[in-house]
């Protein structure tokens, strides 16, 4: 069964001296996402739409996966912020661009 994207969001990752990853990330790399409506963290998946891999610093559009996203899914929307962590520090901020439906082809 393929897993099929919820949205898409453009990201941008901040540098190492913000805070940011050290090292690239490539494309299927997983994270912490969590919304400004609740405390609540889920792990995303991102698919990057343009290149393979992401630099500090750099902004990129993905495709986001959520874990466990039935009650979430319900409450997102076309220009919600969120951040991206690991370990519970900020290492990206993304807006939701689209949100696919079910019957969506990309």
């Amino acid at each position: 069964m393929e897993k099929r994207p919820h949205f898409k969001a453009t990201l941008t990752y901040l540098s190492t001296e913000d805070g940011g990853i050290v090292t690239p990330v490539s494309s299927g790399f997983r994270a912490i996402i969590r919304f400004p409506y609740d405390n609540r963290e889920l792990i995303v998946n991102q698919t990057f739409l343009e290149t393979d891999i992401v630099f500090p610093g750099d902004t990129v559009i993905a495709d986001m996966f959520l874990l466990d996203a039935k009650e979430t899914l319900e409450k997102i929307y076309t220009g919600l912020g969120f951040d991206l962590l690991i370990q519970s520090n900020i290492i990206a901020n993304g807006v939701v661009t689209h949100i696919y439906r079910m019957n969506d082809n990309k």
